[in-house]
């Protein structure tokens, strides 16, 4: 999708996509995953998600990118976190200035990051990327997280799938094999959950889908 696409769904408030709970699959696996006691998590397109502070809680420094300002603005007031805004050569950043491990949110292009901006970085966690793209965009975005993630994060990667004859995205169906397809080149791949049935539509049960498929992912990046 392009940028403006998202720019407008945010300042329009059409934020359907948002979940105002913690993603239950995060609080289920990521303790399972291996990623390092400390570690700073990096969270591409992460909006406002709650996911952050929970990962937050976990320990994990947070490092999230993310076009939209109101988004990420939203993310510091409506949990009421004192922060600080900064402008840099990525863009406008928003730093936690509390006790807790430090959130460090950007709102820039994805695409301007290099991998000296994620140096530190050791952890890794997609909710939200993947299906926001269409398949064009996909792949410069995954050929892109190769280059950007140390060797050695680990992570996890969600997605659905799902009938495209009945619906387009966004969100849109990403199989299993597309997201092999993607990310074998730079990561191990394993696919430790999948859920399906018509209970996963949520909010997109009223756009002619009669069930969902959602993939659960641990990727690790490879170190050669």
């Amino acid at each position: 999708m392009e940028a403006t696409y998202w720019h407008d769904a945010w300042n329009e408030d059409r934020t359907g996509f948002h979940q105002d709970r913690i993603n239950k699959r995060l609080s289920e696996h990521w303790p399972t995953l291996g990623v390092a006691s400390g570690s700073t998590v990096f969270v591409p397109l992460c909006g406002k998600s709650l996911d952050m502070l929970w990962l937050r809680e976990q320990g994990h420094p947070i490092l999230g990118v993310e076009l939209s300002e109101k988004a990420v603005a939203a993310f510091f007031d409506e949990n009421a976190l004192a922060h600080e805004r900064l402008v840099s050569s990525l863009g406008v950043e928003y730093r936690s200035i509390d006790d807790g491990p430090p959130i460090r949110l950007i709102a820039g292009d994805y695409f301007a990051l290099s991998a000296s901006d994620l140096q530190r970085v050791g952890g890794l966690y997609d909710r939200a990327s993947l299906i926001a793209m269409n398949d064009e965009l996909r792949l410069r975005y995954a050929e892109h997280l190769g280059r950007l993630v140390p060797g050695g994060t680990v992570g996890m990667l969600l997605v659905i799938d799902y009938d495209t004859a009945r619906m387009q995205g966004p969100p849109f169906a990403v199989p299993a094999t597309r997201v092999h397809a993607l990310l074998d080149p730079a990561f191990e791949l394993e696919e430790i959950d999948r859920h399906d049935g018509p209970e996963r539509l949520g909010n997109l049960a009223n756009r002619g889908l009669q069930t969902l498929t959602e993939h659960v992912f641990r990727l690790a990046r490879r170190t050669a």
